[in-house]
Protein backbone atom coordinates (compact mmCIF):
# COMPACT_ATOMS: atom_id res chain seq x y z
CA UNK A 1 0.00 0.00 0.00
CA UNK A 2 1.36 3.43 -0.89
CA UNK A 3 1.54 6.32 1.58
CA UNK A 4 -1.20 8.18 -0.37
CA UNK A 5 -3.46 5.15 -0.17
CA UNK A 6 -2.83 4.83 3.56
CA UNK A 7 -3.84 8.49 4.01
CA UNK A 8 -7.08 7.76 2.15
CA UNK A 9 -7.73 4.83 4.48
CA UNK A 10 -7.20 6.93 7.59
CA UNK A 11 -9.50 9.67 6.26
CA UNK A 12 -12.24 7.10 5.80
CA UNK A 13 -11.64 5.75 9.32
CA UNK A 14 -12.51 9.19 10.63
CA UNK A 15 -15.72 9.48 8.67
CA UNK A 16 -14.77 11.36 5.52
CA UNK A 17 -16.25 10.14 2.25
CA UNK A 18 -14.45 10.27 -1.08
CA UNK A 19 -16.67 11.10 -4.02
CA UNK A 20 -15.38 9.02 -6.92
CA UNK A 21 -17.13 6.75 -9.41
CA UNK A 22 -18.00 3.45 -7.75
CA UNK A 23 -16.09 0.30 -8.57
CA UNK A 24 -18.02 -1.88 -6.15
CA UNK A 25 -19.05 -5.28 -7.43
CA UNK A 26 -22.56 -5.11 -6.01
CA UNK A 27 -24.64 -7.51 -3.93
CA UNK A 28 -23.75 -11.14 -4.46
CA UNK A 29 -23.61 -14.11 -2.14
CA UNK A 30 -22.19 -16.66 -4.55
CA UNK A 31 -23.62 -20.16 -4.30
CA UNK A 32 -25.35 -19.25 -1.02
CA UNK A 33 -27.71 -16.71 -2.61
CA UNK A 34 -30.80 -18.76 -1.69
CA UNK A 35 -29.64 -19.60 1.83
CA UNK A 36 -28.36 -16.31 3.23
CA UNK A 37 -31.33 -14.02 3.80
CA UNK A 38 -32.04 -10.54 5.13
CA UNK A 39 -34.24 -10.73 8.24
CA UNK A 40 -34.28 -7.26 9.84
CA UNK A 41 -33.76 -3.57 9.09
CA UNK A 42 -34.33 -0.31 10.94
CA UNK A 43 -33.65 3.34 10.14
CA UNK A 44 -32.10 6.32 11.97
CA UNK A 45 -29.47 4.12 13.64
CA UNK A 46 -26.33 5.68 15.15
CA UNK A 47 -25.07 2.83 17.35
CA UNK A 48 -25.28 -0.99 17.55
CA UNK A 49 -24.54 -3.68 20.11
CA UNK A 50 -25.66 -7.31 20.03
CA UNK A 51 -25.32 -10.33 22.34
CA UNK A 52 -26.45 -13.95 21.96
CA UNK A 53 -27.01 -15.48 25.40
CA UNK A 54 -29.14 -18.46 26.52
CA UNK A 55 -30.68 -18.92 23.05
CA UNK A 56 -31.79 -15.29 22.85
CA UNK A 57 -30.49 -12.40 20.77
CA UNK A 58 -30.26 -9.07 22.60
CA UNK A 59 -30.02 -5.88 20.54
CA UNK A 60 -29.25 -2.33 21.69
CA UNK A 61 -29.62 0.44 19.10
CA UNK A 62 -28.81 4.10 19.36
CA UNK A 63 -31.13 6.23 17.21
CA UNK A 64 -31.52 9.85 16.22
CA UNK A 65 -35.19 10.61 15.55
CA UNK A 66 -36.30 14.16 14.76
CA UNK A 67 -32.83 15.29 15.81
CA UNK A 68 -33.19 13.74 19.29
CA UNK A 69 -31.03 10.90 20.64
CA UNK A 70 -32.52 7.76 22.14
CA UNK A 71 -31.54 4.17 23.00
CA UNK A 72 -33.72 1.17 22.12
CA UNK A 73 -33.71 -2.45 23.30
CA UNK A 74 -35.15 -5.51 21.54
CA UNK A 75 -34.74 -9.27 21.79
CA UNK A 76 -35.40 -12.34 19.66
CA UNK A 77 -36.02 -15.92 20.84
CA UNK A 78 -36.27 -17.46 17.35
CA UNK A 79 -32.83 -16.89 15.84
CA UNK A 80 -33.55 -13.34 14.70
CA UNK A 81 -36.62 -14.22 12.62
CA UNK A 82 -38.92 -12.08 14.78
CA UNK A 83 -38.31 -9.44 17.45
CA UNK A 84 -39.95 -8.14 20.59
CA UNK A 85 -41.54 -4.71 20.56
CA UNK A 86 -38.79 -2.05 20.73
CA UNK A 87 -38.42 -0.47 24.16
CA UNK A 88 -37.17 3.12 24.26
CA UNK A 89 -35.01 2.81 27.38
CA UNK A 90 -34.46 6.59 27.46
CA UNK A 91 -38.12 7.53 27.14
CA UNK A 92 -38.85 10.64 29.19
CA UNK A 93 -35.16 11.51 29.48
CA UNK A 94 -33.66 14.45 27.63
CA UNK A 95 -30.33 12.99 26.58
CA UNK A 96 -27.71 14.08 24.13
CA UNK A 97 -25.70 11.00 23.29
CA UNK A 98 -22.26 10.86 21.74
CA UNK A 99 -22.57 7.56 19.93
CA UNK A 100 -21.28 6.63 16.49
CA UNK A 101 -20.22 3.36 14.90
CA UNK A 102 -16.91 2.49 16.49
CA UNK A 103 -17.89 4.25 19.72
CA UNK A 104 -21.19 2.44 20.23
CA UNK A 105 -23.44 2.16 23.26
CA UNK A 106 -22.82 -1.22 24.92
CA UNK A 107 -25.01 -3.88 26.50
CA UNK A 108 -24.39 -6.56 29.15
CA UNK A 109 -26.83 -9.38 29.93
CA UNK A 110 -26.88 -11.37 33.17
CA UNK A 111 -30.10 -13.36 33.54
CA UNK A 112 -32.90 -10.88 34.17
CA UNK A 113 -30.38 -8.06 34.61
CA UNK A 114 -29.37 -5.84 31.70
CA UNK A 115 -26.97 -2.91 31.72
CA UNK A 116 -26.59 -0.30 28.96
CA UNK A 117 -23.82 2.31 28.85
CA UNK A 118 -22.93 5.10 26.42
CA UNK A 119 -21.15 8.43 26.27
CA UNK A 120 -22.90 11.76 26.66
CA UNK A 121 -22.28 14.79 24.46
CA UNK A 122 -21.21 18.17 25.85
CA UNK A 123 -20.97 20.91 23.27
CA UNK A 124 -18.10 22.83 24.87
CA UNK A 125 -16.09 19.75 25.88
CA UNK A 126 -13.09 18.37 24.04
CA UNK A 127 -14.41 16.49 20.99
CA UNK A 128 -17.86 17.23 22.52
CA UNK A 129 -17.35 14.18 24.77
CA UNK A 130 -18.93 13.92 28.21
CA UNK A 131 -19.33 11.44 31.08
CA UNK A 132 -20.89 8.01 30.61
CA UNK A 133 -24.59 7.39 31.12
CA UNK A 134 -25.66 4.02 32.54
CA UNK A 135 -29.11 2.46 32.75
CA UNK A 136 -30.17 -0.91 34.11
CA UNK A 137 -33.14 -3.24 33.80
CA UNK A 138 -34.08 -5.94 36.32
CA UNK A 139 -36.96 -7.41 34.32
CA UNK A 140 -35.35 -8.59 31.05
CA UNK A 141 -35.53 -5.17 29.42
CA UNK A 142 -39.18 -4.30 30.04
CA UNK A 143 -38.38 -1.28 32.22
CA UNK A 144 -35.21 0.73 32.79
CA UNK A 145 -33.78 3.18 35.31
CA UNK A 146 -30.73 5.41 35.31
CA UNK A 147 -28.06 4.73 37.94
CA UNK A 148 -25.00 6.57 39.21
CA UNK A 149 -21.97 6.33 36.98
CA UNK A 150 -19.51 3.47 37.61
CA UNK A 151 -16.71 5.97 36.91
CA UNK A 152 -15.17 7.75 39.90
CA UNK A 153 -13.70 10.40 37.59
CA UNK A 154 -16.30 12.63 35.97
CA UNK A 155 -14.56 13.76 32.82
CA UNK A 156 -15.28 12.34 29.38
CA UNK A 157 -15.56 8.55 28.92
CA UNK A 158 -15.85 6.50 25.77
CA UNK A 159 -15.10 3.33 23.80
CA UNK A 160 -16.86 1.03 26.22
CA UNK A 161 -16.70 -2.77 26.37
CA UNK A 162 -18.81 -4.85 28.72
CA UNK A 163 -19.72 -8.45 29.50
CA UNK A 164 -21.12 -10.60 32.31
CA UNK A 165 -20.89 -14.07 33.77
CA UNK A 166 -23.18 -15.59 36.41
CA UNK A 167 -21.66 -13.52 39.22
CA UNK A 168 -20.13 -10.34 37.83
CA UNK A 169 -20.79 -7.61 35.27
CA UNK A 170 -17.56 -5.96 34.16
CA UNK A 171 -17.00 -2.74 32.22
CA UNK A 172 -13.97 -1.17 30.58
CA UNK A 173 -13.66 2.22 28.95
CA UNK A 174 -11.15 4.90 27.96
CA UNK A 175 -10.68 8.24 29.70
CA UNK A 176 -7.92 10.82 30.13
CA UNK A 177 -7.88 11.29 33.90
CA UNK A 178 -4.13 10.76 33.60
CA UNK A 179 -1.91 11.45 30.62
CA UNK A 180 1.20 9.38 30.01
CA UNK A 181 3.57 9.98 27.12
CA UNK A 182 3.01 11.67 23.78
CA UNK A 183 0.52 11.15 20.99
CA UNK A 184 -3.21 10.46 20.92
CA UNK A 185 -3.66 8.34 24.06
CA UNK A 186 -6.05 7.66 26.90
CA UNK A 187 -6.02 5.19 29.77
CA UNK A 188 -7.90 1.87 29.89
CA UNK A 189 -10.13 1.79 33.02
CA UNK A 190 -12.14 -0.98 34.68
CA UNK A 191 -14.99 -1.45 37.16
CA UNK A 192 -17.34 -4.31 38.04
CA UNK A 193 -20.69 -4.93 39.68
CA UNK A 194 -21.73 -7.87 41.88
CA UNK A 195 -25.40 -6.84 42.22
CA UNK A 196 -26.69 -6.72 38.66
CA UNK A 197 -25.35 -3.25 37.90
CA UNK A 198 -26.77 -1.36 40.89
CA UNK A 199 -23.38 -0.54 42.42
CA UNK A 200 -19.85 -0.62 41.04
CA UNK A 201 -16.33 -1.17 42.36
CA UNK A 202 -13.57 1.39 42.68
CA UNK A 203 -12.03 2.05 39.27
CA UNK A 204 -8.79 0.34 38.27
CA UNK A 205 -6.40 1.45 35.55
CA UNK A 206 -5.49 -1.55 33.39
CA UNK A 207 -3.17 0.35 31.06
CA UNK A 208 -2.18 4.00 31.46
CA UNK A 209 -1.30 4.37 27.79
CA UNK A 210 -3.63 2.99 25.13
CA UNK A 211 -4.97 4.26 21.81
CA UNK A 212 -7.29 7.22 22.41
CA UNK A 213 -10.07 6.30 19.99
CA UNK A 214 -10.19 2.61 19.02
CA UNK A 215 -13.09 0.45 20.12
CA UNK A 216 -12.40 -2.23 22.74
CA UNK A 217 -13.74 -5.77 23.00
CA UNK A 218 -14.32 -7.65 26.27
CA UNK A 219 -15.60 -11.15 27.01
CA UNK A 220 -15.84 -13.50 29.97
CA UNK A 221 -14.27 -16.95 29.66
CA UNK A 222 -13.82 -19.49 32.50
CA UNK A 223 -14.38 -16.81 35.14
CA UNK A 224 -11.81 -14.41 33.64
CA UNK A 225 -12.64 -11.10 31.98
CA UNK A 226 -10.62 -10.78 28.76
CA UNK A 227 -10.01 -7.29 27.34
CA UNK A 228 -8.82 -6.71 23.77
CA UNK A 229 -7.62 -3.18 23.01
CA UNK A 230 -5.23 -1.17 20.86
CA UNK A 231 -2.02 -0.36 22.67
CA UNK A 232 0.62 2.28 22.01
CA UNK A 233 4.32 2.08 21.09
CA UNK A 234 3.58 0.21 18.88
CA UNK A 235 -0.10 0.64 18.04
CA UNK A 236 -0.83 -3.09 17.82
CA UNK A 237 -3.68 -4.97 19.51
CA UNK A 238 -3.12 -6.30 23.04
CA UNK A 239 -4.99 -8.99 24.97
CA UNK A 240 -5.17 -9.02 28.76
CA UNK A 241 -7.47 -10.38 31.46
CA UNK A 242 -8.86 -9.52 34.88
CA UNK A 243 -9.20 -12.33 37.44
CA UNK A 244 -11.81 -12.76 40.18
CA UNK A 245 -9.64 -10.75 42.59
CA UNK A 246 -9.42 -7.87 40.11
CA UNK A 247 -5.83 -8.65 39.26
CA UNK A 248 -4.78 -7.59 35.76
CA UNK A 249 -2.48 -9.62 33.51
CA UNK A 250 -1.35 -8.41 30.11
CA UNK A 251 -1.05 -11.55 28.01
CA UNK A 252 0.24 -10.80 24.52
CA UNK A 253 0.33 -8.66 21.41
CA UNK A 254 -2.05 -10.11 18.80
CA UNK A 255 -0.32 -9.63 15.48
CA UNK A 256 3.17 -8.18 15.91
CA UNK A 257 2.97 -5.66 13.07
CA UNK A 258 5.03 -3.04 14.89
CA UNK A 259 2.72 -0.30 13.63
CA UNK A 260 3.98 3.04 14.94
CA UNK A 261 1.06 5.45 14.63
CA UNK A 262 0.51 8.35 17.03
CA UNK A 263 -2.84 9.45 15.61
CA UNK A 264 -6.32 7.95 15.91
CA UNK A 265 -6.99 5.09 13.47
CA UNK A 266 -10.43 4.17 14.88
CA UNK A 267 -9.80 0.44 14.35
CA UNK A 268 -10.36 -2.25 16.98
CA UNK A 269 -10.53 -6.02 16.76
CA UNK A 270 -12.50 -9.06 17.86
CA UNK A 271 -12.06 -12.25 19.88
CA UNK A 272 -14.18 -15.41 20.18
CA UNK A 273 -13.67 -18.44 22.42
CA UNK A 274 -14.08 -22.03 21.21
CA UNK A 275 -14.45 -23.98 24.47
CA UNK A 276 -14.62 -27.42 22.86
CA UNK A 277 -11.29 -26.99 21.06
CA UNK A 278 -9.49 -24.71 23.53
CA UNK A 279 -9.02 -22.01 20.90
CA UNK A 280 -9.24 -18.23 20.90
CA UNK A 281 -10.06 -16.79 17.48
CA UNK A 282 -9.28 -13.17 16.65
CA UNK A 283 -9.36 -10.53 13.95
CA UNK A 284 -7.14 -7.45 14.02
CA UNK A 285 -6.79 -4.44 11.75
CA UNK A 286 -3.59 -2.56 11.04
CA UNK A 287 -2.58 0.40 8.92
CA UNK A 288 1.10 -0.53 8.73
CA UNK A 289 2.28 0.37 5.24
CA UNK A 290 3.64 -3.14 4.63
CA UNK A 291 0.76 -5.04 6.23
CA UNK A 292 -2.36 -2.88 5.80
CA UNK A 293 -5.65 -4.72 6.16
CA UNK A 294 -7.52 -7.10 8.46
CA UNK A 295 -6.00 -10.36 9.68
CA UNK A 296 -7.13 -13.58 11.33
CA UNK A 297 -5.11 -15.25 14.11
CA UNK A 298 -5.78 -17.93 16.74
CA UNK A 299 -4.27 -19.02 20.03
CA UNK A 300 -4.02 -22.55 21.46
CA UNK A 301 -2.57 -21.48 24.83
CA UNK A 302 -5.19 -19.08 26.25
CA UNK A 303 -3.80 -16.02 24.54
CA UNK A 304 -0.12 -16.37 25.44
CA UNK A 305 0.92 -16.76 21.79
CA UNK A 306 -0.71 -16.56 18.37
CA UNK A 307 -0.61 -18.12 14.93
CA UNK A 308 0.87 -16.30 11.97
CA UNK A 309 -1.48 -13.56 10.71
CA UNK A 310 -3.65 -14.50 7.73
CA UNK A 311 -5.00 -11.57 5.71
CA UNK A 312 -8.77 -11.52 5.18
CA UNK A 313 -9.89 -9.87 1.96
CA UNK A 314 -7.93 -7.00 0.40
CA UNK A 315 -5.44 -4.61 1.97
CA UNK A 316 -8.25 -2.05 2.34
CA UNK A 317 -10.22 -4.21 4.82
CA UNK A 318 -10.79 -2.19 7.99
CA UNK A 319 -13.41 -2.84 10.69
CA UNK A 320 -13.93 -6.51 11.56
CA UNK A 321 -15.70 -8.99 13.80
CA UNK A 322 -15.94 -12.76 14.12
CA UNK A 323 -17.87 -15.46 15.96
CA UNK A 324 -17.53 -19.21 16.47
CA UNK A 325 -20.32 -21.79 16.71
CA UNK A 326 -20.50 -24.66 19.21
CA UNK A 327 -19.49 -26.94 16.33
CA UNK A 328 -16.34 -24.92 15.59
CA UNK A 329 -17.50 -23.07 12.45
CA UNK A 330 -16.05 -19.55 12.34
CA UNK A 331 -17.46 -16.59 10.43
CA UNK A 332 -15.21 -13.55 10.00
CA UNK A 333 -16.64 -10.32 8.61
CA UNK A 334 -15.10 -7.00 7.67
CA UNK A 335 -15.70 -3.90 5.59
CA UNK A 336 -13.62 -3.07 2.53
CA UNK A 337 -12.81 0.46 1.45
CA UNK A 338 -14.06 1.20 -2.06
CA UNK A 339 -14.11 4.38 -4.12
CA UNK A 340 -17.39 5.45 -2.47
CA UNK A 341 -16.88 4.26 1.11
CA UNK A 342 -17.21 0.71 2.43
CA UNK A 343 -18.74 -2.65 1.54
CA UNK A 344 -19.45 -5.63 3.83
CA UNK A 345 -17.68 -8.94 3.22
CA UNK A 346 -17.49 -12.25 5.05
CA UNK A 347 -15.90 -15.69 4.88
CA UNK A 348 -16.25 -18.92 6.86
CA UNK A 349 -13.85 -21.57 8.10
CA UNK A 350 -14.85 -25.10 9.17
CA UNK A 351 -11.34 -26.19 10.17
CA UNK A 352 -10.38 -23.74 12.92
CA UNK A 353 -9.05 -21.06 10.60
CA UNK A 354 -6.76 -23.25 8.49
CA UNK A 355 -8.70 -22.44 5.32
CA UNK A 356 -11.57 -20.11 4.41
CA UNK A 357 -14.42 -20.07 1.91
CA UNK A 358 -14.47 -17.64 -0.98
CA UNK A 359 -15.19 -14.10 0.18
CA UNK A 360 -18.86 -13.12 -0.03
CA UNK A 361 -19.96 -9.49 -0.53
CA UNK A 362 -23.09 -8.94 1.55
CA UNK A 363 -23.97 -5.25 1.04
CA UNK A 364 -25.53 -3.59 -1.99
CA UNK A 365 -23.55 -1.68 -4.60
CA UNK A 366 -22.84 2.00 -4.00
CA UNK A 367 -23.77 2.06 -0.30
CA UNK A 368 -21.42 3.10 2.51
CA UNK A 369 -21.83 -0.07 4.60
CA UNK A 370 -19.63 -0.27 7.71
CA UNK A 371 -18.78 -1.85 11.07
CA UNK A 372 -20.20 -5.37 10.68
CA UNK A 373 -21.03 -7.50 13.72
CA UNK A 374 -21.77 -11.22 13.90
CA UNK A 375 -23.05 -13.68 16.51
CA UNK A 376 -23.26 -17.47 16.26
CA UNK A 377 -26.72 -18.76 17.14
CA UNK A 378 -28.00 -22.36 17.31
CA UNK A 379 -27.62 -23.34 13.66
CA UNK A 380 -26.66 -20.15 11.80
CA UNK A 381 -24.85 -16.86 12.11
CA UNK A 382 -26.57 -13.50 12.43
CA UNK A 383 -24.61 -10.88 10.50
CA UNK A 384 -25.46 -7.16 10.76
CA UNK A 385 -24.08 -3.80 9.71
CA UNK A 386 -25.14 -0.19 9.18
CA UNK A 387 -25.24 1.66 5.88
CA UNK A 388 -25.73 5.28 4.93
CA UNK A 389 -23.84 8.55 4.52
CA UNK A 390 -20.79 9.42 6.63
CA UNK A 391 -21.63 11.01 10.01
CA UNK A 392 -25.40 10.63 9.43
CA UNK A 393 -27.85 8.22 11.05
CA UNK A 394 -27.91 4.96 9.10
CA UNK A 395 -30.01 1.91 8.33
CA UNK A 396 -29.19 -1.36 10.07
CA UNK A 397 -29.30 -4.55 7.99
CA UNK A 398 -29.31 -8.11 9.32
CA UNK A 399 -28.92 -11.38 7.49
CA UNK A 400 -28.66 -15.00 8.59
CA UNK A 401 -25.91 -17.24 7.21
CA UNK A 402 -26.02 -21.03 7.73
CA UNK A 403 -23.01 -22.61 9.40
CA UNK A 404 -20.36 -23.90 7.03
CA UNK A 405 -21.64 -22.14 3.91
Amino acid sequence: MTVNKLHMVLMLFMGFSINMPTTMAGHHVGSNESKASLVYSSNNVTSVDIKYIDDSVHLLLGKKIKNKDSLWYQSSVDQGESWSKPVNITRGLDITARVVRGNDARLAVQGNHLVAVWGSRIEDGKHNAGPMIVMISEDKGESWERIDSPADWHGAHGFFAMDADADTISLTWLDSRTKKGKGATQGLRYSNSLDGGLTWSTNLTLDERSCACCWNTAKYHDGLFYVFYRDKDPSDMTLGRVDSEQGWEQLSTVGNFNWDFQGCPHIGGSIAFDDERDLIHSTVGTGHTKHSGTYYLNSIDNGQSWSEPLRLGEDTAVHSDLSVSSGGEVLATWDNITATGFQIAYSQSINQGKSWTKTVIASEEGIRATHPRVVAMTNKFLLLWTEGKAKDASTIRMMTVPFGQ
